[in-house]
């Protein structure tokens, strides 16, 4: 009996004893929670974040977007081959529209009309609708200073096959037509039939021609009514041959070259007939 009151008394102390422990352990809790509430609210995140460290996250799915998606292939473009046509043809350009041939310009500065052309295209004299003064200074580059009249030349050559100018049309935007006879006569003989009066009677049909300046032995100025103007040079080519060349300035448009042109023909052939008689 003793012996049952004995283990039942130990019952209740140690009860007691791990009741009382857990007071404790509770009023600890409180304590440390209390401690916790007091702290910032930046220390409480620091610390929620100190707790959270480690844990990994879940992968969020990265959303589709237009460039991670397949592209279509592209397909080509089809004035792609229009265009190489076109350049093609821009650069097989009429061979009569140059002021000289292909020996004749190679043989005087090294260069083709074509590989002018692609020299002048290269540095963007049609693409910037260069002016004759800027396309020369580029040709120049490729010439001797002493090659300006060849620079003119292929500016001249250059601007034609590229629709800058026309044919017979000078930088100024009028008209020239020349052309030239070689006859068998001294250059004074041939200088005097024009200089004369009463000699120029005897060949030339323009009685509306107004000559306006001699330079003796060189070259004659005149001018028509309508204000086309003419320079007659003359360049001796032996001792018993001169070549006269006629030029007709300021000319409206390229129907007016060719009655220039057709005119003189006739009137140098008369001046060749003076001479036979």
């Amino acid at each position: 009996m003793a012996t049952k009151k004995a283990r039942t008394a130990s019952k209740a102390g140690a009860a007691k004893k791990s009741g009382a422990r857990s007071k404790t352990a509770k009023k600890a809790v409180r304590k440390v929670a209390r401690k916790t509430l007091r702290k910032p609210a930046t220390k409480r995140a620091s610390a929620a974040k100190s707790a959270t460290r480690g844990v990994k996250k879940p992968a969020a799915a990265k959303p589709k977007t237009a460039s991670t998606r397949a592209s279509p292939r592209k397909k080509a473009s089809p004035t792609g081959g229009a265009s190489a046509r076109r350049a093609a043809a821009q650069s097989a350009a009429d061979p009569s529209i140059f002021p000289c041939g292909d020996d004749v310009v190679r043989a005087a500065t090294g260069k083709t009309w074509s590989e002018w052309l692609s020299t002048l295209d290269a540095a963007g004299a049609a693409a910037r609708s260069m002016n004759h003064q800027q396309i020369w200074d580029i040709a120049m580059r490729s010439l001797p200073g002493s090659a300006g009249w060849w620079g003119q030349m292929v500016s001249v050559g250059y601007e034609r096959a590229r629709g800058l100018r026309e044919k017979h049309q000078t930088s100024a935007g009028d008209f020239q037509a020349s052309i030239s006879k070689t006859l068998p006569v001294p250059l004074f003989a041939a200088f005097a039939a024009w200089a004369d009066k009463n000699l120029r009677k005897s060949w030339l049909d323009a009685p509306d021609l107004d000559f306006t300046k001699l330079n003796v032995g060189r070259n004659i100025r005149a001018r028509w009514p309508d204000g086309s103007a003419l320079d007659i040079s003359f360049n001796a080519a032996g001792p018993d041959k001169c070549q006269i060349v006629v030029d007709t300035k300021k000319l409206a448009d390229a129907e007016a070259v060719q009655k220039a042109k057709a005119f003189w023909q006739d009137q140098l052939e008369r001046l060749q007939a003076y001479f036979r008689v």
